[in-house]
């Protein structure tokens, strides 16, 4: 599956859990949408390490295909003049 969609589903999964536990513990309103995120934010950062490292990787992959087509290109204008 693709990084990014994992990511996002597993961090969309842990925000429900939150939101769900937050609802059963009474809070309501505003005040479990703020603790919903902050929880969730905070469980993503041990939870999802490895799905985010691959997300990274996977990012960074991309934009130095595109710095070395540039890098390229830019020789190859070089060469011609």
């Amino acid at each position: 599956m693709n990084p990014f969609i994992s990511y996002t589903l597993a961090r969309l999964g842990l925000l429900a859990v939150t939101l769900g536990i937050g609802y059963l513990f009474g809070l309501r309103g505003p005040l479990l949408i703020i603790l919903g995120f902050l929880g969730s934010g905070l469980l993503s950062l041990v939870l999802l390490n490895s799905q985010r490292s691959q997300l990274g990787g996977r990012i960074s992959g991309y934009f130095t295909g595109i710095n070395q087509k540039l890098d390229a290109n830019t020789r190859k204008e070089d060469f011609d003049e």
